[in-house]
């Protein structure tokens, strides 16, 4: 449920973000003066960005687990880094596929036939995978340092769980019982006094 979620979100972030990067009907037209950005310039910018973002998310997470470990003096779990790039190669096969049918049911609906897969390897729309990828990229580093803070986190209320006292599990007063202690407590608390005395 969560890939899937972070797949949808990717797909729609990259569109939007390859959309915002496609020059205008004049700088195609004057393309060699005043063009938009080149294919691997985009593809470098957007890949290095996203994996400066996925590794940095990681690595304040794998810290921050790890120093609170070290206060707490007990073991920390590793951060998964094969799981994180094995997820990240999975979202990028997925968001691109998922990229490129939406582009393909699109254009079919305008009435420009099915192109399949060629929607994203073509020349219309090839800027999208290197923006599909650097999103996968923190896509992936957000969905693993969710799970390594979840894990620590289960570990460390289990661990308080177990050492609770006893005394705070024990059952509350029945409801009759609690009235009359508040009365008990209310008649003493206003209690009638006498008027002073004249003089």
């Amino acid at each position: 449920m969560i890939r899937a979620a972070a797949v949808i979100l990717v797909v729609l972030a990259a569109r939007s973000l390859a959309y915002a990067t496609e020059p205008s009907p004049s700088a195609r037209f004057l393309r060699h003066q005043a063009g938009g950005p080149a294919l691997p310039v985009l593809a470098l910018v957007a890949l290095g960005i996203g994996a400066v973002l996925a590794v940095t998310v990681c690595w304040l997470v794998a810290v921050a687990v790890r120093e609170r470990a070290l206060i707490e003096r007990r073991d920390a779990e590793p951060f998964a880094i094969a799981r994180t790039l094995g997820l990240a190669a999975a979202l990028t096969a997925a968001t691109c596929f998922a990229g490129g049918m939406l582009e393909a049911y699109l254009h079919w609906r305008a009435g420009l036939g099915w192109h399949g897969l060629h929607c994203l390897v073509g020349p219309v729309h090839r800027d999208l995978i290197p923006f599909e990828a650097g999103l996968s990229f923190v896509a992936a580093a957000v969905i693993a340092a969710s799970c390594h803070v979840a894990a620590w986190m289960r570990r460390t209320f289990a661990r308080l769980a177990a050492e609770l006292p006893a005394l705070l599990f024990v059952a509350p007063p029945r409801f009759g019982e609690a009235t009359a202690v508040r009365i008990a407590a209310v008649g003493r608390a206003a209690s009638a006094r006498a008027p002073p005395l004249p003089g």
